[in-house]
């Protein structure tokens, strides 16, 4: 069998997506954001009550990104870039997050760009040469006072009001109040005057990040789904509490994540669920899979299925495995959706699946660890998704994308429903900026229940346009990659997407209240950390 060559394959494409040109400087950036923002004239916070803003979410809203958190990060979160505009209104408004980690914090991935341009354009050296993980030193107990950002890195709605959640949290244990304290409880005492809350991220990004391995619901466990009761609860709770001393505030909606690059880098790479690039299967290795000594057996046994009535023919064809030589192969997955027929020793196996656009049936989709596992063969002499099945962390099939889906509809019905009853709140509708960046079609927006201004906000073309620059999530040309608005983990905004966030939320504040807080340019931000 020829070594399989999905890693080298795979590392070349990936580094296409995220090696971006080299960022201005904090100070440049700092004379950016005044240059841009001083201009404006008459600038109010009209009705808003801004004078002690607080701030409750999760890994975003702190400023997570590069697979890390550190100080930097902290400093180019949404709450961090709208607290600068407002104190370019009212110089007095005071803004803290709490300072737990340091230049380096918890470690931060970079990209040497001289190694990752000599990979791709001549082949030499590996992914690892141009990925550089740093290891930080750690989070250190906060000295801040008083904290406006009680976010926290890993937190579900479900989370905000668990007692001694320190305890189990270093991020929030490194700030909280005391050993019993809660977040909800510790960001209510801090009397805030107006209030910024986006929950429910975490509680379905756990689930996907798995491959929605986890069945059922279980609170314990952030790999499962939240129970939308659970989490109206929990929502209600929170906006009860904050509310109570007459404080008004905005609330994020959940957004789509599995559009994020994590869980689409995979597929758009290859073009496809084809993940095992051609010339990874040779003809004798094809013919092997598809011998009664491989899958050959798999595909006349579900033949039997069929004449036993257990299954549709359709079912069986959709089920059957059949390698191809010389040409790109979807790789085996495990699909639970698929109907059981474990009693008779029959496995629920299957390969990808391009899916069925006119039936709404969407594409398998893998998540990024998923590409340096595929075709990699094991210690034990497997070779995932050729001779043994995929991993289900690996797969996120229609089903499961479905799952994912179905929730976060749940969630935001119970965000608007709270913030419809309620005059103190209004909401940060997410979708039109997620539309109109991922490119999505008004159909597609709709499918995936964005909602009409979702819906409304998709062009069907990829990129946010920005002072005349397409912005995109990651970008697959070398001429566009440093317009990209992801970091280097795939999952959250860069300084560049945190800036977009800001402006989202600010574009509310003055519809809202009568504000005329500047927004801020995008473009001033840095778009991914290269330092090399």
């Amino acid at each position: 069998m020829n070594s399989i060559k999905t890693l080298k394959h795979i590392a070349t494409l990936a580094l296409a997506i995220i090696v971006l040109a080299n960022c201005s400087s904090e100070d440049t950036l700092t004379s950016d954001w005044i240059e841009s923002n001083t201009t404006e004239s008459n600038l109010t916070l009209g009705d808003l009550k801004a004078s002690n803003f607080v701030w409750l979410g999760a890994s975003m809203t702190a400023g997570y990104q590069d697979a890390g958190f550190f100080k930097e990060g902290q400093e180019n979160a949404y709450p961090t870039i709208v607290a600068r505009q407002l104190q370019q209104v009212d110089p007095t408004i005071t803004y803290n997050y709490p300072n737990i980690v340091t230049v380096m914090g918890t470690g931060r991935t970079a990209i040497d760009l001289n190694a990752a341009l000599a990979f791709l354009t001549t082949g030499q050296g590996s992914l690892g040469d141009a990925l550089v993980p740093s290891v930080g030193d750690g989070i250190k107990q906060n000295t801040n006072s008083p904290i406006h950002n009680f976010s926290v890195t890993s937190m579900r709605a479900i989370d905000m009001g668990v007692a001694g959640y320190g305890q189990v949290n270093p991020f929030f244990g490194a700030f909280n109040s005391g050993p019993t304290a809660t977040v909800l409880g510790d960001a209510v005492a801090s009397s805030p005057s107006f209030f910024s809350l986006w929950p429910g991220g975490n509680d379905l990004l756990g689930y996907a990040l798995g491959g929605g391995s986890v069945d059922g619901y279980d609170p314990t466990n952030t790999g499962a789904l939240t129970d939308p009761a659970t989490f109206s609860a929990a929502l209600d709770g929170a906006l009860t509490a904050l509310t109570a001393n007459g404080s008004h505030g905005i609330v994020l909606n959940v957004a789509p994540w599995t559009l994020v690059p994590y869980f689409q880098a995979a597929t758009q790479l290859s073009g496809g669920v084809n993940l095992l690039p051609a010339g990874s299967i040779d003809a004798p290795t094809a013919a092997f899979l598809n011998s009664v000594a491989a899958y050959g057996a798999y595909n006349a046994a579900l033949d039997q299925v069929v004449l036993a009535g257990a299954i549709t023919a359709e079912e069986a064809a959709m089920r059957k495995i059949t390698f191809t030589a010389d040409v790109a192969n979807p790789p085996v997955i495990t699909d639970e959706s698929l109907t059981d027929l474990s009693a008779m020793g029959i496995a629920s196996w299957r390969q990808a699946s391009p899916g069925v656009a006119s039936l709404g049936i969407p594409a398998d989709i893998f998540p990024l660890t998923a590409i340096f596992t595929i075709g990699v063969q094991q210690e034990d002499g497997s070779i995932p998704g050729v001779s043994v099945p995929l991993s289900d962390q690996y797969t996120l099939t229609a089903a499961e994308q479905g799952n994912i889906l179905s929730h976060a509809a749940q969630y935001n019905a119970a965000i608007t429903a709270a913030v419809d009853n309620n005059d103190n709140l209004h909401l940060v509708d997410i979708h039109p900026l997620m539309a109109d960046l991922f490119g999505l079609s008004p159909q597609i927006a709709a499918a995936i229940g964005m909602g009409n201004a979702g819906v409304q906000g998709a062009d069907g073309v990829l990129g946010f346009m920005s002072g005349g620059i397409n912005l995109v999530p990651l970008s697959l040309t070398q001429a566009e990659l440093y317009n990209s608005v992801f970091s280097t983990d795939f999952v959250h905004p860069n300084p560049r997407g945190q800036a977009l966030i800001a402006n989202e939320i600010i574009k509310v504040l003055n519809a809202k209240y009568g504000a005329t807080i500047p927004t801020v340019d995008p473009l001033a931000f840095e778009p991914i950390y290269a330092p090399f």
